[in-house]
Order: structure tokens, then sequence, then C-alpha cells
């Protein structure tokens, strides 16, 4: 039997005894009611059919071949008080069904859809997955029609071809309430709209209830289609205002509905409002170092509000499956995750060092980023690069890790060209552009000597810093390392001059040279970028830590703190400690 979840009760067994009917004479007979009298049909247990492939591991070849349809029915006793649980059905069905309890239709297993009427000649509208019935077909429904005492299950399979030479049935059923067990995760924020997605143990419905009023949350929007993975998007939503929500089915909620889940929407974009971002690179170790660094951003920002938080890869070690993603994220941020919206970029432990450019990773089924334009900026048409605004800054987020089918670091490639047009079409006083591997590292990686590294400097840089960029995020060496303010550096670092250093000071107000300064508070060609890697989120891997480029490269666990307010960017390196061993300032004034 399938997995039945937490806190479940089993009320029907996948080997329980069912009457069974295979003629054509029950049209008109109330075959689905409790008090109709099957005394007469032959019963066995389950899997009963007539099947020739041994994979479905079939119990009892009671059944005749050559049926169009076969009818089942089983009665069971509830002693409980159903009041918001769900029934889960664990099925083997050969080809499609139709489920009644205690005389009610509840659910259509590859059959027509209501309102079409089935009959005995109805046939199934497709072959189970695979063609057999090897994999199991799981629903869930609210138990709204479970009575206490004696209940009736009734099943008719039908046959997907009027000459098919096998069937086979058996249906297992659970009472239980579901549970969250992944998030639930804002994903794809927008001034209008928030993807909320979540995982539970049963398979449910979707539904997630939300509203300004805590106590009244009265807007609804759901997903009829049963599901263990759930996904909801939010639209028609208040630019810069805070909601709550809970998330369950519609028997009622599962998760939420207090004041830790909440989600705020971003503003107008290119509208100026204090903004603060967490960024966190290659964090995915699931030990005492990641948590110690979770916790002294938490213990930073108190109250305040974290507006939203970049994860620059390698966010799950070491494959980036589903599972180490369980222990290393979800597991890990979950009250950072249901209230703040996360974007993240693509490392080569996401792809366990794959090159292949596919969504096949375990990483596109986790996040929902927008290919589309929804957020702010240009269709990219793929979750790989993407592009969104919050507030007046606009994010550009590339994949420099999968390149070899789809020629994505090179300059005339689909990620090269759709960037330049992103990029021609912001006017946000602020640029930020982040993926994993860094262009400029003396740490665990060396920009030097690695294909990837290059080629983001060469091919790249000169687009972004051509459309003023002003921050560059990566991680990928496991250690903190940030530049001076520069510009027009694509080659390797013995070739740094004087004159791409545009200001070569710390960029800290309190110090000789001060803020760095950018005039103008758009975008602007070639006035200078900061470099930061800020990868080690989760370990610390030593490297030479020697790059010219850089002003200041440490050794040392930590994640990059981001306040934007109006044409001021601050930015602090918060040690695991809670040390403050960085921090810097941009400033755009006008000329």
């Amino acid at each position: 039997m399938a997995n039945t979840g937490r806190g479940q009760s089993t009320l029907v067994t996948i080997t329980n005894i069912w009457r069974y009917n295979q003629t054509e004479a029950l049209a008109g007979t109330n075959w689905t009611l409790p008090n109709f009298d099957d005394s007469g049909w032959p019963s066995g247990p389950a899997l009963l059919y007539v099947e020739d492939n041994a994979a479905v591991s079939p119990r009892n070849t009671a059944l005749t071949d050559g049926r169009t349809t076969y009818y089942f029915r089983a009665q069971f006793n509830f002693s409980g008080t159903p009041a918001l649980p769900v029934l889960t059905f664990s099925n083997r069905v050969d080809d499609g069904a139709v489920f009644y309890l205690n005389g009610n239709e509840i659910q259509r297993l590859r059959m027509a859809a209501v309102p079409a009427t089935i009959d005995y000649a109805t046939l199934a509208s497709s072959l189970p997955p695979g063609g057999d019935a090897t994999a199991w077909d799981v629903f869930s429904i609210p138990a709204t029609n479970l009575l206490v005492g004696q209940n009736t299950l009734a099943v008719e399979v039908h046959q997907q071809a009027t000459n098919s030479s096998d069937i086979v049935f058996g249906s297992a059923l659970s009472l239980g309430n579901p549970s969250v067990v992944r998030g639930p995760h804002l994903q794809s924020g927008t001034p209008a709209s928030v993807v909320v997605r979540w995982r539970t143990d049963l398979v449910t419905d979707s539904v997630v209830r939300f509203s300004t009023n805590l106590s009244n949350l009265n807007g609804q929007v759901g997903d009829a289609v049963s599901t263990i993975e759930h996904e909801v998007m939010l639209s028609g939503l208040v630019p810069g205002t805070k909601y709550f929500y809970s998330v369950g089915s519609s028997a009622g909620p599962i998760a939420g509905g207090d004041t830790n889940f909440f989600f705020v929407t971003s503003p107008v974009p290119g509208t100026p409002k204090p903004t603060r971002i967490w960024v966190i690179g290659d964090a995915g170790t699931a030990d005492g170092n990641q948590a110690a660094v979770r916790n002294a951003y938490y213990n930073f920002t108190g109250t305040r509000h974290t507006d939203l938080w970049l994860m620059l890869g390698d966010n799950a070690y070491n494959g980036g499956t589903d599972l180490e993603y369980q222990s290393a994220v979800f597991n890990v941020y979950q009250t950072m995750l249901r209230k703040s919206v996360l974007w993240s970029t693509l490392g080569n432990h996401e792809t366990d060092q794959s090159p292949v450019f596919t969504n096949s990773y375990p990483y596109f089924n986790i996040f929902t980023l927008p290919t589309n334009g929804i957020a702010g900026g240009l269709a990219s048409a793929s979750e790989h690069y993407y592009s969104f605004d919050y507030a007046n800054i606009h994010f550009v987020c590339l994949d420099s890790m999968t390149a070899d089918t789809a020629q994505n670091r090179q300059t005339n490639g689909p990620m090269a060209t759709w960037l330049r047009a992103d990029l021609l079409s912001t006017t946000n006083t602020w640029l930020i552009a982040f993926w994993h591997h860094p262009p400029y590292t003396k740490g665990s990686h060396n920009s030097d000597t690695e294909v990837e590294l290059i080629e983001m400097r060469q091919n790249f840089l000169p687009i972004l810093e051509s459309a003023g960029v002003d921050l560059v995020l990566s991680g990928h060496s496991h250690c903190y390392e940030r530049s001076y303010l520069i510009d027009g550096h694509y080659g390797l670092s013995t070739n740094l001059s004087a004159k791409m250093v545009l200001n070569g000071g710390s960029g800290r107000e309190t110090n000789a040279l001060g803020a760095y300064t950018k005039w103008a508070s758009g975008p602007q060609s070639h006035q200078g970028t900061v470099y930061a890697v800020a990868g080690s989120s989760g370990k610390i891997s030593g490297g030479t830590l020697n790059h010219p480029a850089m002003f200041v490269s440490l050794n040392l666990l930590g994640s990059l703190v981001l306040d934007v307010d109006g044409d001021r960017l601050d930015a602090k390196f918060i040690r695991e400690n809670g040390a403050t061993n960085d921090q810097f300032t941009i400033v755009k004034r006008d000329v």
C-alpha cells in the first residue's frame, strides 16, 4: 500500500474482501446505495483481476475476461467524528473507475468528467500510467460523506477498449488529517500577486485563505486537483500591502492563519522604499555552520521584515536532490520561507555537477521563477535566467552553470541576447545581478583558471557594466570577498590596472575616500560596480584570498545584508557570531 502519512487510520486495506458483479443487468438498480442487496454477488480478496502482467502482483483471478464494466462493493465501519479529516484512497486500477461512498459519487478516475453520464458501455478515457496497474492511483477527498457506523464503498471499473484483455481492481482507504511537511514558501512576488507553495503528507486539493485582516481570512484561491505538491497563485492584490494567510484544502486550513504567516506585496516598480535583502551563498550544508549563519542574521534583523532574499546556488549539498533540499532549505529556514519571497540561482550542486541545460533537475520542481516578465523586466521564457523588480531595484538572475547545449555563456547565446534587451527596458535606480560562479575570486576557486568564471567575466560583465550595473553577487568560492568600485576588468587578475579601479577606498563613509559614489540616480554606463562573493553561508574552504580587485577577502562564515533606501545602498557582511567584518555604501547623486 502507498504511504498513508501521519495520523491516519486504515478503514479498508488493499487486501479487503469485495463483492463483485460482471453483468450488464445493474441499470436502474441503485447498486451503489447502502441498502442494495448484494448477497448474491460472489466475493473475494483484492486485488481482483484478469491480468497477464506479473509486475501487477495480482492476488485473485476470480474475474472473467471480456466485460466492458465490472462492479465492486465493500462495507466498513467508522466510530470516530469526521469533522475535518480527509479520506485518502490508494488504488490499483486498470483502466478507469468511478467511486461512490454511501450512494454518492465522490471521484472519477480516467473517466469522462461530470456531468457526463456513465453507464455499462462507457469506456475509460485512457490507460493507467505505463499501460498497466503497476502504479498507485492516489486521491483524497474531504470526509464530508463519511457516516458514523457502517459505510458502503462502491466502485465501477471500466475498460479503455471493448477488446481489452485485462482488468485489475483494489482499493485501500485511510482516514487522517493531512500535515504540511514542506513550506509554505513564497515565490515570484509582484505588486499584485504571489505564488504560495507547500507539500502535504496526504494528497488533498489546494486552498489558500488570505486577508489583510487576520481575524477574517475571507479571500480564497484554490485548485481542485488532488496532490501533495501544492502551488497557488494569489492575484489582484494591492501593492505594498501586508496579507495574512493559511494553507490547506477545501476541508479547512492545515497551517497558518496566525501572525507568523504573512507576506507583503512588492511596491509599484520604480517607487523608492526602504528595502532589506538577505543574501546567502553555498549555504546548504544542513549543519551547525548553516544554523549559526542563519541565527546571526535573525538576531541582526530582529523585528525588521526581510523584504526578499537571494540564494546564490549550492543551496543543498551534494547533488541538489529533493531530499537534500528538505534537509538544507525547508527544515532550516521555515520562518523566513513563509513570510519573505525567495529568489534563487542555479549552482553546480543543484545539477550534481552536470552542465546540461535542462529543466529536469529537482531545482526546477522546487522553485517557481518568472519566465513571462510578470515580476518586471522582459520575459526570458526560462527559469534558468530571469529578472524582477522590487521598489526602485531591478534584479537580474543569470545561469552560469548549464552552458553546453544552449551556449548560455556565449555573447551570442540566448541568455546574453535576452539580457541586453532586458537591461534596455529598465529605468530603475538600482541594478543588481546575481549568479553562482564569481567573475573574480581567489578563494576555494580561481577565476583565472576555471571556464565558467572566465566566460561569465569576459562575456557578461561588458553587457552589465555598459548598462550601469551597481552590484554583482556570486557564491561558489567558500569565502567572503568584496571588490573596490571597478570597471572594465575582463581579463586575468594580473591584468587589473589602476584606471580600472574607480575608487580604491573601502567604500565606508568614515574612511578617507568615503562611500562609493555614482553620478545620476538612474542606470549610467561604466560608472563602476562592486563585486561580492558571499559563498560562506554554510562552509569555508580557504584559498589564497589575494585577488587584486578585492578590497577585503575573508575566510569566515557569514551572509550579506543589503539595505536600499532611495539613492543609497548599504551592505554589511554579518558573521556567524554576529560581528560585522565588512561594510560599504554606494550613493547615487545627481550631477
